[in-house]
């Protein structure tokens, strides 16, 4: 199933914030945080090739929590993203902010 263009929109803004965190990152040299960002994204381009609602589901509520916990902090930018995707994975059953 075709990724809703609403949803890939965000996913993709999601992957280009990710990346340009990995480049600074990695030219800083801090690896491990560059792990943690490209293990947080590493399964969205899958989301968006075959999306499932159920994808989506697996994302919000084990793969962005999971990641919150990793950085040890809120992330103001993925913040943002996350309050946009969150009117789409809110109407999944099952799922919780």
């Amino acid at each position: 199933m075709n990724c809703p263009p609403e949803i890939a929109e965000i996913i993709i803004e999601l992957l280009q914030a990710s990346l340009l965190r990995i480049r600074i990152l990695g030219g800083s040299g801090d690896s491990k945080r560059c792990a943690v960002e490209a293990n947080h994204v590493h399964n969205l381009p899958d989301l968006l090739r075959n999306y499932t609602p159920g994808r989506l589901h697996y994302y919000w509520t084990v793969e962005r929590p999971e990641f919150m916990r990793d950085i040890g902090a809120l992330d103001r930018e993925y913040q943002v993203l996350w309050n946009r995707l969150a009117a789409y994975a809110d109407d999944i059953p099952g799922s919780a902010r």
